[in-house]
């Protein structure tokens, strides 16, 4: 059985994390098997959306405690299971259009940093978040938590998450603005597919431009921020989607824009 499970509808790929029986807990083969997922999708040009999810009950419960005690003893291993999952943050963030995290259970550790390195999270009510790095000796220094954490919810509410690790319900994570919403349960699939299917018909060009406006938001000073507006601008405005976007606005119509 394969770690991972892809399936593409109408522009939507939906990539779920396939260990049920251990949560989904993060192996290095999972690891890897995502990280190519990923970097596969970002050269697919026929997809515009990626939904991250788990099967099964959970999102993702972290690491596989089995493979962090062999990594203990294990140098080589343990800086290849550290890496992997810092280049799938990173692939996450790189991707070149929206990823959605489909939060359908607890999303802990490392899962809970897959979740925060998507662009939108909706999680069904009672998820639990966490980042307990620091309870079994681990560094909360890892897979991108001690950088998307304080951009979300501020330096002081991360520092008290990562150092003095606490859990936190989706409608928590939602009010702390560590996620968009929570849902109940039954609701999940249609708000996830309604986001999903309104990101998959919209600009594919503008998508892309704004989301990596937004990633690179977090590291420019204003003036590397307008002048990366300047050139996107530039860019979206000469596209065949702005003369049907406007064109749609003019005639009253929802606008139909193409695949490029």
């Amino acid at each position: 059985m394969s770690e991972i499970e892809l399936s593409a509808k109408d522009g939507v790929v939906t990539l779920t994390l396939n260990r049920p029986e251990r949560l989904n807990a993060l192996s290095i083969a999972l690891g890897h098997s995502l990280l190519k997922a990923l970097r596969d999708l970002a050269r697919d040009e026929s997809a515009r959306v990626l939904v991250l999810t788990g099967a099964g009950k959970a999102f993702c419960a972290g690491g596989d405690f089995a493979e962090i005690q062999a990594a203990n003893a294990d140098p080589v291993k343990a800086a290849e299971g550290v890496g992997v999952f810092i280049d799938v943050f990173q692939a996450l963030r790189d991707i070149p259009f929206p990823a959605v995290a489909r939060v359908n259970g607890d999303a802990i550790g490392g899962g809970c940093c897959l979740a925060l390195g998507c662009d939108l999270r909706i999680a069904v009510r009672g998820a639990r978040f966490g980042l307990p790095f620091v309870n079994i000796g681990l560094s909360a220094a890892d897979l991108g938590a001690s950088y998307i954490l304080p951009r979300l919810v501020g330096l002081t509410r991360a520092t008290e998450m990562l150092l003095l690790p606490q859990t936190v319900t989706a409608e928590q994570a939602a009010q702390l603005g560590m996620i968009h919403r929570a849902v109940e349960p039954d609701t999940l699939d249609r708000e996830v597919g309604e986001l999903a299917g309104r990101l998959a018909r919209g600009p594919r060009l503008a998508l892309r431009l704004t989301k990596q406006a937004l990633v690179g938001s977090l590291d420019r000073n204003l003036r590397e921020g307008l002048d990366f507006e300047r050139k996107a601008q530039t860019l979206a405005i000469q596209s065949p989607d702005v003369l049907e976007g406007v064109k749609a606005f003019l005639e009253k119509r929802p606008p139909r824009f193409g695949a490029g």
